[in-house]
Formats: C-alpha cells, structure tokens, sequence
C-alpha cells in the first residue's frame, strides 16, 4: 500500500512536472529560535580538564564564536554569522602547518558550540548560516569530513554513567541542542551525510528500547526524536517517498542490524517509507497521552505532531491544485 502511495505520487509528479525537490527545499515554520536573550555559557569547553577538544583550533574557535555573538546589540543572524566567517578565514592562514585539518577542528568546535546553546535559542540559527557560508569558502566547501566529526560527538552520547576526564560526555540538555543542530544540518541545508543521524534519532526515540547500554533516558531520546521530525520533517518526507534504504522484502531478523534499522516495536521495512513515517506519527499521539513527562516535552511533541501534520497536507493541497 504504501509502495504504490508512493509511486503515485511520483507518476503524478512526472505528468504534472511539479518537482518534489522544490517543494521540499520550501520550509514548514511551525517552531521558531525565540530564546535570543538567554545567556550562554562557553566556559566549560574551554576546561582543558574536561577534553572536549584536542587543538588549539578548537579553543580559538570557541572564542571567536563567543565574542562575535555576545558584542552582537541585537539578534541578526546574518550580520552574526558573516563576522564570524571573515574572523575565521582570518584565522586560518595564521594556522598555515596545520590548515589541512583545520575544517575539522572547525566542525569540532561548532558541534560543542551548539551543544552550549538551548535548542530554541536563535545562536542555533546562527550556526546554521555559519555552515551556509563556510560551504562556500574554499578550504570548507562541500564540508569536508562534517560527517566524521559529528559522529565523534555521538561516541559522547550521554549514557548516565559518572564522566570521566578521558571520556567525556554530553548531559542530556546538551545531546538534545546538538542533535537539534545537526536536524537544521540535515534539513536545512541537505546534509546528506547525516541521514544515518536521522533514521536512528527518530527511530530510537520512538520505536522502543533498544539493548544500547549507553543511551540518554527515554524521555530525552523521545525529545531529540520530536525535534529531528520538527527541524527536518520535510526531508524525512522526501526519503519516506523515495524509500530511501527500505527493502520490503528483507527478512525481519535482518532489519534490527543496519544503520537504518528498525526498533523493537515497529516490524515494517528498515530505512525511510511511509509505513515507517505513519507509525513515528501514530507513536507521538499515543505518547503524548502518557503520564509523568514535563511540560517542553509535551510541547515538542505537539510541534513534531503539527509538523507531519503541515507537511502531510500541503502535499494533498498541491496535488489538489494540479
């Protein structure tokens, strides 16, 4: 059913010439940065003690992004974003042994930096038009290794257990921040790269416990699911048309080791499909009614409800008209 849902979509896209691809890249605005005047704290990455960075780079970076946020009267996040790219161009020639690596350290530090900045604050704003940019600055065009780097931060995944100094980890408010960014990455900007990130997030959130020793607590995991459906709900869309990675004829005991693998309680096919997308969606109503979650909660899951909701709609909408 879902299969030929699908495909009819794509026939009747091909005979109407409507494209998906712009209809995907136009974004639903159901949740907005408004938390502009809250203080940020960068401290912390800047105790060697903890080892969040490796480099000298990193710490430049992180004051770099400090200074020009903070001396900014007023919240524009292009003004903000484009002090910040001229001041780390600026930087990096000073770097010359080093300048090979020195888009990685770059992507090291603003996925710390956006692991300090609550997920409704506009500084995530920021961030994303800071990687905008820097895609079109050689040395960081096609952003090089972004992927690597991001999944360094998930080998910091908040796991409940005490942190150690060699083995640092993320509290569960900064492992949502930094999966919302990487969510606006991912939906914004088409980080292809990060899909692995998305399928996972969502479905960790939302599909069951699975026997992951190191994860955050459940009403964390449901909280990044709800937000990767609300920054990228569009692109989770898209794939769920194209079955991306879904092989409805593989063996269920198949489906549970793959990157794009499926949880505990869904038994559709792995990857990206409209069956998939249906159950996320059916999964947020049925959570929304259980009892003992605190009140952001609830809102992020009404918002990711009212995401898929938008998107399915405007879908119907433009078929209607066509």
């Amino acid at each position: 059913m879902f299969v030929s849902v699908s495909l009819y979509i794509f026939q009747f896209a091909s005979k109407t010439g409507f494209s998906l691809d712009k209809f995907f890249q136009v974004p639903i605005i159901i949740s907005l940065s408004v938390m502009s005047d809250q203080a940020l704290n960068f401290e912390p990455l800047k105790d060697e003690e903890l080892g969040f960075f490796s480099t000298e780079d990193e710490f430049d970076i992180v004051d770099l992004f400090e200074s020009v946020i903070s001396s900014s009267p007023e919240p524009n996040i292009d003004d903000i974003s484009r002090h910040f790219t001229d001041g780390l161009i600026e930087l990096a020639p000073g770097k010359c042994p080093t300048y090979q690596t020195f888009p990685c350290s770059t992507w090291s530090a603003l996925n710390h930096i956006a692991s300090r900045i609550p997920y409704r604050h506009y500084g995530q704003d920021v961030l994303v038009s800071i990687i905008r940019k820097l895609n079109e600055v050689e040395g960081w065009k096609g952003l090089p290794d972004i992927w690597i780097e991001m999944r360094e931060c998930w080998n910091q995944c908040p796991s409940g257990e005490p942190k150690s100094k060699d083995d640092p980890e993320f509290t569960e408010e900064e492992w949502l921040s930094l999966n919302s960014f990487a969510a606006r990455l991912y939906g914004g900007l088409g980080v292809g790269s990060f899909t692995s990130f998305a399928v996972y997030q969502v479905s960790d959130g939302l599909e069951g416990e699975r026997k992951d020793k190191d994860q955050p607590g459940p009403e964390t995991r449901l909280r990044v699911a709800c937000e990767w459906v609300i920054q990228s709900g569009r692109r989770l869309m898209r794939e769920s048309l194209l079955n991306s990675y879904a092989n409805p004829l593989e063996k269920l005991e198949s489906r549970y080791s793959n990157p794009y693998s499926i949880g505990p309680l869904f038994t559709g096919s792995r990857g990206f499909n409209l069956e998939r997308w249906g159950f996320w969606k059916r999964r947020l109503i049925e959570v929304r009614e259980d009892k003992g979650y605190g009140e952001s909660t609830y809102e992020l899951i009404d918002e990711a409800v009212e995401t898929m909701a938008a998107i399915e709609k405007e879908i119907a909408e433009k078929f209607h008209r066509e």
